[in-house]
């Protein structure tokens, strides 16, 4: 999708696949326990045999019609702004705090939606990043930053690029030859679960292309993944007048139940 940044490059978009994902993730300090997979179906049946826990969830959807409409109005209604804990406000380790960034190159959301869901997993010591890893490191940094300033940062840390090119690469879909093949109005962006002051626990919707992080409504670590397939459903499928481009990856334990 395009950036907020007219002037910036204009990247090849991440191919919707569990496998670039990991290709992504994996050199930069994903948790050997955990890993990507296709969410095929939001029918309960189906999602009570998914792998759990499920610490995120990537949606791919068709940023258009009367979709994006309802995206644009719902954000300037400003009632679903993300009024629980942000990272600096704990420890900088994601303990109930919310990690967010703005996105500031073009067809770069898959990237952005990977570094929400990553960069916001709840500290333990299955699902912690590695501390001494380019993502943990780029955290500690981004930290005391705003989102657009973390986005300046990120755009001078070489792996962001370079893990998001070698992800393309990685890919089986033909790569975009010239800067016009590249234009696409599909967007990523990241589910994940926020803290509030009062302890519950929240959906946030986190997207690099808005104005900040967006409440979905309590959850549970146990309902996170069917509540959010409500959020999916509601918002966002039943509001696509039939458009069936989406695509759902979630970011949980591997082989668990």
């Amino acid at each position: 999708m395009s950036s907020p940044n007219p002037a910036a490059s204009k990247w090849i978009p991440l191919e919707a696949s569990p496998d670039v994902r990991f290709e992504w993730a994996a050199p930069l300090g994903l948790p050997q326990n955990l890993g990507f997979q296709d969410l095929y179906s939001l029918d309960p049946d189906f999602l009570q045999y998914t792998p759990k826990p499920v610490h995120a969830v990537l949606l791919l959807f068709p940023s258009r019609g009367k979709l994006a409409e309802e995206r644009k109005a719902e954000e300037a209604a400003g009632e679903l702004g993300w009024k629980g804990r942000e990272d600096e406000e704990g420890d900088g380790q994601g303990q109930g705090g919310v990690w967010w960034i703005k996105q500031t190159t073009a067809n770069a959301c898959g990237s952005i939606g990977l570094l929400h869901s990553l960069l916001n997993l709840p500290p333990s010591t299955t699902t912690s990043i590695s501390p001494d890893s380019p993502l943990s490191t780029f955290k500690l940094q981004s930290l005391p930053l705003s989102p657009l300033a973390r986005a300046k940062l990120l755009d001078e840390t070489p792996f962001f690029e370079t893990a998001h090119q070698n992800s393309v690469a990685a890919g089986q879909s033909r790569v975009p030859e010239g800067v016009e093949e590249r234009e696409t109005d599909l967007h990523f962006i990241a589910f994940v679960k926020g803290g509030h002051a009062d302890g519950s626990e929240h959906i946030v919707e986190l997207d690099g292309g808005r104005e900040g992080p967006l409440d979905r409504g309590k959850t549970t670590g146990e309902t996170f993944l069917e509540d959010v397939a409500k959020v999916v459903q509601e918002k966002y499928i039943d509001r696509a007048e039939g458009d069936v481009n989406f695509n759902l990856i979630t970011l949980g334990a591997v082989g668990e139940q």
